[in-house]
């Protein structure tokens, strides 16, 4: 099938592009991967002309996918500046499915030039998301050898020395995550001074949990990296399915609950192709965290029963 035609099927969510439609476009990536830039780089000069699309246009999201998935580095310029405007944009039109894999798509396009996430982390007009999705991309590059460790944690405490403005928020919990995930050693007195600020939520980390993993063997785990962080993205057929055929995957309800007015994921629920709230995780299923990550589209941990976004999460 040309490179067009392809381009065509991964435009609507209505008929959402088939395994066998991935596979072609692999087969056609060197003709194609112009295209997905074209997409890409016009999404980016103007992000509101996929308003015009129709509600069931998903190109953008889609091509975003693929570009990661070639390692497409002339993809890198154009989700940087995509994801650098102000507000809520960006995230209201990729559905959030974009900042929850945002992370790995970053790191998947890198070109080598730090200076642009970082630019976007620190950044208190983007969107709080957006930044902590950014910041989540370092690690993704250490974990694929791309950074050393030492090149995370010198960024890490230089956000807390004062390049992340000193408000609780969703990306100093992220530090707090990423300080978890790669061993806390070098940094124990900035996060000991951020969690007594209460700038990174206690459930996310507390005094006792920073202790606990001071006294944990870094080289245990360090050796663990490869099922605590999930890398580059590999298969978008296998990333979207989720969001593409959520309905191939139903859960079991239960009938004595009223799914439909519960603001809670809608992967609790049964949904319609396009619907586009429910999380990505970038953590491996097989790995248990003494404190889960808690995602935006997560149950609130108050016990709400809201999104995070929608309760304790909406002052972060």
């Amino acid at each position: 099938m040309p490179s067009e035609s392809l381009f065509e099927q991964i435009k609507s969510i209505s008929q959402p592009p088939s395994e066998d439609i991935f596979k072609a476009i692999q087969a056609e990536k060197e003709n194609i991967t112009p295209l997905l830039l074209k997409e890409v780089e016009a999404f980016a000069n103007d992000p509101h002309s996929v308003k015009n699309r129709g509600d069931d246009y998903i190109r953008h999201v889609v091509s975003l996918f693929l570009l990661a998935n070639f390692r497409e580095t002339k993809a890198y310029p154009h989700i940087i500046k995509l994801i650098s405007r102000s507000g809520d944009t960006v995230v209201s039109l990729t559905g959030e499915v974009f900042t929850e894999a945002l992370g790995r798509i970053l790191a998947s396009v890198y070109d080598g030039d730090l200076s642009q996430i970082k630019s976007v982390i620190e950044n208190p007009n983007v969107n709080i998301w957006v930044r902590s999705s950014a910041l989540e991309s370092l690690v993704v590059l250490w974990k694929e050898d791309v950074i050393e460790r030492t090149t995370v944690i010198d960024y890490l405490k230089e956000l807390m020395e004062g390049k992340l403005e000193r408000v609780p928020s969703y990306v100093w919990d992220n530090v707090g995550l990423i300080a978890y995930d790669i061993h806390p050693n070098g940094m124990e007195n900035l996060l000991r001074t951020a969690i007594n600020d209460r700038l990174i939520a206690p459930l996310v980390m507390d005094l006792k949990l920073l202790d606990d993993c001071i006294k944990t063997d870094i080289t245990s785990v360090l050796a663990q990296k490869d099922k605590v962080i999930k890398g580059y993205i590999d298969s978008p057929k296998e990333e979207l399915t989720w969001w593409l055929y959520p309905n191939e995957n139903k859960q079991t309800l239960d009938k004595g609950i009223d799914y439909a007015n519960l603001d809670v994921p809608i992967v609790d629920k049964e949904i319609t192709p396009g619907e586009r709230s429910a999380p990505m995780g970038w953590r491996a299923n097989t790995f248990t965290r003494a404190v889960p990550k808690i995602g935006r589209n997560d149950p609130c941990y108050c016990g709400s029963m809201k999104k995070f976004k929608k309760c304790c999460g909406k002052s972060s």
